[in-house]
């Protein structure tokens, strides 16, 4: 268990204090901390989350999108420890608030995808998505057949959705990893799954609770140039991340993280595994 205030110290040399836990997220847990009269954010990584990411990848691509003006500044990163604190953005994660602009989401999205920088690995995302249900199947989980009707759909398509261009991506832009200043200019936030990616990718991610918020995204960032290839693409990235996710959230439970973070994972795989039937649905119409 990390002593924070031993860290704080560690990190800052100097007296600084937590202000407020942020709530949310499966791979990190997360505190608003001061020093000085100013504030930042400390990430903590879960013990999972170190053994999926990258770290050095992870720094370097970091600076990446830091370099686009599209995020805030790291300060500290242990790459051992997946230990990072990064300047805070005054003002709220999407997921915290009411409304929210879709084009300047879209904007956002566009800065880093046009922007022909390059991560130096691409995201690799069946490579990951295997490996990930691997870890989730060791535990002889009965997955049920919506589960297995989903994959078998997914993989039908894998070679049709690998071939896509690709682009700088951050692979898990939902709503809780960009935040709106008090300027209302819109940043993205976390940086674990950096790569290279089909865009559309991106959007998909935006499409965690919500699979409709994710489609007016997508109405919003191709306008008019919205075709019912990219349509096809948004609902199976969708189905994919949400069964990705379902994965992930079994595997934290029975290994404990739930009842370390008093939180219910296999709640978190139900919620995913419905998302992902909602994008089926309306994948077949």
């Amino acid at each position: 268990m990390t002593n924070i205030k031993e860290l704080l110290s560690h990190i800052f040399n100097d007296k600084a204090t937590i202000i407020a836990p942020l709530i949310g997220g499966m791979m990190n847990e997360s505190f608003i901390v001061e020093n000085h009269g100013k504030k930042y954010v400390l990430y903590i990584s879960t013990p999972q989350a170190n053994e999926m990411v990258d770290r050095v990848l992870e720094k370097e691509n970091q600076n990446l999108v830091y370099q686009l003006g599209i995020t805030s500044k790291n300060v500290y990163f242990d790459i051992d420890k997946g230990i990072k604190v990064n300047e805070y953005i005054e003002g709220s994660s999407l997921d915290k608030i009411d409304s929210f602009d879709y084009q300047k989401v879209a904007t956002l999205l566009k800065t880093l995808h046009n922007s022909k920088t390059l991560s130096k690995e691409n995201y690799e995302p069946f490579k990951r998505f295997i490996n990930y249900e691997k870890q989730a199947q060791s535990f002889n989980y009965d997955f049920g057949d919506d589960y297995k009707l989903l994959r078998d759909e997914l993989f039908v398509h894998q070679q049709y959705l690998e071939k896509q261009p690709l682009s700088l991506c951050h692979n898990d832009a939902q709503k809780s990893n960009i935040v709106k200043d008090l300027k209302d200019n819109y940043y993205l936030i976390d940086f674990e799954f950096v790569g290279n990616n089909d865009p559309i990718y991106d959007i998909a991610t935006f499409g965690n609770g919500s699979v409709e918020e994710g489609f007016n995204l997508l109405k919003e960032y191709f306008k008019d140039e919205l075709d019912e290839d990219k349509k096809r693409r948004y609902y199976l990235w969708r189905i994919f991340i949400s069964l990705q996710w379902h994965n992930v959230a079994i595997y934290k439970h029975f290994t404990g993280e739930g009842e370390i973070h008093g939180f219910n994972f296999l709640d978190v795989a139900k919620f995913f595994l419905e998302n992902a039937k909602e994008a089926y649905k309306s994948l077949k119409k």
